[in-house]
């Protein structure tokens, strides 16, 4: 964030310095106050915006349009006349497309390197379960309950534990960390599986 930020001044520094430097007469301007072609040496040519150029050979047609016109009647008399025989060139034909069978590369497919599971990991899926990480290094197998969220007064009442603070029955078994639990005899108690 602190690169963009002193990029950005940097850049911001750079512009303004270009802004006045560009505003200031190079030395060696003529006494008519010409600044001289950096690049040439000559004087810079200044050239009036508001007159056409013409091209050699034609003369753009006169026509005149009477005091109080729009500037869109003084626009389209300024245009060259349309009627006038030019030679149109026919557009030039596009380069073959080459084949994009040949350009794009066949797919090949993924090769996801075989992981070798361990004894444990193979009894837990046999048992529906899920080889999940217990943090860290270490793994578990969880199995997700039927009964999960259903209302519970003990731990009997579930298949996994009855979870004390919302009184429904917990989505999986083992609970991992620690848990405040209602016991069979409906005691409240915290349970810690680490």
């Amino acid at each position: 964030m602190r690169r963009c930020q002193s990029q950005i001044l940097s850049l911001i520094l750079s512009l303004g310095l270009a802004g006045l430097l560009s505003a200031c007469m190079l030395p060696g301007a003529g006494p008519d106050g010409v600044t001289p072609n950096a690049v040439s040496g000559g004087e810079i040519e200044v050239t009036a915006l508001d007159a056409l150029p013409t091209v050699p050979g034609t003369e753009p047609a006169m026509v005149d349009i009477p005091p109080g016109a729009d500037d869109g009647a003084k626009a389209q008399s300024a245009a060259p006349d349309a009627s006038a025989e030019t030679e149109v060139e026919p557009p030039a034909e596009p380069a073959p497309q080459p084949d994009l069978a040949e350009v794009v590369p066949e797919e090949v497919p993924e090769v996801v390197p075989e992981v070798k599971k361990s004894d444990l990991q193979i009894a837990c899926e046999k048992k529906k379960g899920n080889w999940s990480s217990a943090g860290g290094k270490s793994r578990i197998c969880l199995f997700n309950t039927k009964d999960a969220g259903k209302q519970c007064t003990r731990e009997s009442d579930c298949e996994g534990a009855c979870l004390a603070r919302s009184g429904t029955c917990s989505p999986i078994r083992p609970l991992l960390g620690c848990n405040e639990i209602l016991q069979d005899n409906g005691a409240r108690v915290t349970l810690c599986i680490n």
